[in-house]
């Protein structure tokens, strides 16, 4: 497999196929591609063999350097190509198709080839040409406008976007996932495939819950929480959960139901105030949900957020603690399943990556076979004598 992506979607539909065992070639720019000098840095220093970035999204992958814009590295691409199995590329700003060296023109030396294009909005339609960013996918596909629920005043508190690299993530794993399809059909047929993936359609299917209630003639739900009539948004209970403040952070808890309410009120202790009648059921709590939340936070912020955790656990109420990354860091299932595997580079040291998800019954997954390639590190071993 050719890695001819930047940044993150295309590497990282890379990476998942490395993780399981794909023989992975990065093909970069003589000068690295963006991602070195992304960070985060060490130190806050750049530097382009450390950033934490690139490292952790190009692990279990060999490197090499091509000019792709020169008649000699644009052969030299061409003779690799006739050798894999499947290229994954995230134009823009230049795609290989811009270069002359895309699906066709591949996929007459090797028919079989798999040609995997990440792009903003796929390659075709009224948006085909127009560049995006992360946070202009986050907003466009609908999440932004559901983020966090209805909002006292939505004119001094606009949607917001969710932190990280959502849409490309998101993307990458679409892509991925496609790729992986595609391989199957050709052990099958024998026949390649061009992969088309749009990051904006694969964001717009996160949004299942909010779609399927537009589908049933449902308006969209307001962002002005008094116009807020149901206990519903954007498809999900939201009568009472949410997020309480504690001595240590945050836990967020969900006793929507009444049955769940009452034992949630016996991990309170059962105060005074739940004889209410505007607290008494799920409606009337939806309803007076800001004077009931100032009445749970005065409890909540006693405790830590494991330990109000453990006690709604414990009366099978909907309820866990808002984690830190330093709390995954630590977090003992994770530790228990070794999710965090440790690899030594070169250059940046030895340092914890995050694994897969997954874990299989009668396979070894080579997570840590070798860390991210420095620039052009197995030029000599792989471009010597394509020529």
């Amino acid at each position: 497999m050719l890695d001819v992506g930047q940044g993150i979607s295309g590497p990282y539909c890379a990476k998942i196929m490395a993780q399981m065992g794909a023989e992975v070639i990065k093909v970069e720019p003589p000068e690295g591609e963006e991602a070195r000098s992304m960070g985060p840095f060490p130190g806050g220093q750049p530097h382009p063999e450390k950033s934490g970035l690139f490292l952790a999204l190009n692990a279990n992958k060999y490197g090499i350097t091509l000019d792709l814009d020169s008649a000699d590295g644009a052969k030299a691409f061409l003779k690799l190509a006739t050798t894999a199995d499947i290229i994954v590329e995230n134009p823009p700003p230049v795609s290989l198709e811009d270069r002359g060296l895309g699906f066709q023109a591949l996929n007459d030396g090797n028919p079989g080839l798999i040609f995997t294009s990440i792009t903003p909005f796929g390659n075709r339609g009224p948006y085909m040409d127009f560049k995006a960013t992360d946070l202009v996918l986050y907003h466009m596909s609908g999440h932004a406008h559901g983020l966090l629920g209805a909002v006292k005043d939505p004119d001094s508190d606009p949607p917001i976007r969710a932190g990280g690299h959502q849409a490309e993530l998101v993307g990458g794993m679409a892509a991925a996932t496609a790729t992986i399809m595609a391989l199957y059909r050709k052990r099958m047929t024998g026949q390649g495939a061009r992969i088309d993936i749009s990051s904006f359609e694969a964001m717009v299917t996160q949004l299942i819950s909010g779609l399927a209630n537009s589908a049933y003639g449902r308006p969209a739900p307001p962002r002005d929480l008094a116009k807020v009539e149901e206990a519903a948004i954007g498809g999900m209970v939201g009568a009472i959960g949410g997020i309480l403040p504690c001595n240590d952070g945050y836990v967020a808890i969900s006793p929507r139901e009444d049955a769940q309410w009452e034992r949630w009120l016996l991990v309170m202790g059962s105060p005074p105030w739940a004889a209410d009648d505007r607290y008494a059921t799920r409606d009337a709590r939806q309803k007076n949900s800001p004077a009931l939340w100032n009445l749970l936070s005065e409890w909540s912020v006693n405790h830590s957020k494991h330990e109000i955790a453990r006690m709604g656990q414990e009366q099978r109420v909907p309820c866990f603690p808002v984690n830190t990354v330093l709390d995954l860091l630590s977090d003992e299932h994770l530790a228990h399943r070794e999710f965090f595997v440790e690899m030594e580079h070169s250059v940046a040291g030895t340092l914890r990556y995050p694994g897969a998800a997954y874990k299989f019954s009668n396979t070894e997954l080579p997570l840590a076979a070798r860390p991210a390639p420095l620039l052009g590190q197995h030029n000599l071993e792989i471009l010597v004598g394509l020529a």
